[in-house]
């Protein structure tokens, strides 16, 4: 495991009892609303540019990202901005997250939502259940992809499993091998190891991940995307979707800055 990511998940496993406790004393009562997972939102939204917005209060390389964050509201700007989903850190030290963020970005909102962090417990697929989250995030990395795929599926959680290096796909081959079949891969442009970005990455990976899911995945591009100009050069190597945090959040206007991502303004 590369040096950095080890560090953050050392981290994460100190943090995230406490945080679970914490948050379980002031969880009422169990999520009942339903909605559709984000596969289906990016299958409904056709050939429009498909967006998963990111609330991200911080980031390891950039630092604090916003100077106030008022999650309800962001969520809500972005929902109105057309996106087909949102991701919400729930990783506390590194990018300043937490549940609570997410319950906010849930109630707020009608969107799908997905809880990114670095996922390895049982416990963290029971909040992001209880809290009412469609998708999960599961970076291949960490290892374990078949134990975690399981339990997002025991969980009723979408999974969306992130990768970047080229050999991480037989691990993908192998889950279909025993008769999975997911229906979201993410490609990482960010190194985790150096933290430096390239959008290569999703262009030497996607057409490789659709030849071999027979395109019966969606596949997103994530990390390191600014401009409406980037998109549609991801869109010619059969980027499905984009996961976008940084651009996005630092943003002095959200809704914007979407459209300016989605080529409507």
């Amino acid at each position: 495991m590369p040096e950095i990511l080890h560090k953050i998940i050392e981290s994460r496993k100190k943090s995230l009892e406490n945080q679970v406790r914490e948050f379980e004393k002031s969880l009422r009562s169990h999520a009942t609303n339903k909605r559709l997972p984000i596969n289906q939102h990016i299958r409904k939204n056709g050939e429009h540019v498909s967006i998963i917005s990111e609330i991200k209060p911080s980031s390891p390389s950039l630092g604090k990202l916003r100077s106030e964050i008022k999650v309800a509201d962001i969520a809500k700007e972005m929902e109105i901005a057309g996106v087909v989903g949102l991701s919400v850190l729930t990783e506390p030290l590194y990018f300043n997250g937490s549940f609570e963020n997410l319950k906010f970005a849930i109630d707020s909102t009608t969107l799908p939502c997905l809880m990114k962090d670095f996922v390895f417990h049982e416990s963290q697929f029971r909040i992001a259940k209880e809290i009412g989250a469609t998708n999960i995030l599961l970076i291949n990395q960490l290892g374990n992809i078949e134990k975690m795929y399981d339990l997002a599926i025991q969980y009723e959680l979408e999974p969306l499993i992130e990768v970047h290096y080229k050999e991480e796909l037989k691990d993908i081959e192998s889950l279909t091998e025993i008769g999975h079949k997911p229906k979201l891969i993410g490609v990482n442009n960010r190194n985790l190891n150096t933290m430096e970005i390239d959008l290569n990455t999703s262009k030497q990976l996607i057409s490789l991940i659709k030849n071999m899911l027979r395109n019966h995945a969606f596949v997103i591009s994530e990390s390191g995307i600014h401009s409406h100009e980037d998109i549609k050069e991801l869109i010619a190597h059969e980027a499905d979707a984009f996961l976008i945090g940084s651009s996005i959040m630092q943003s002095p206007d959200i809704r914007e800055k979407i459209y300016q991502l989605r080529g409507l303004s």
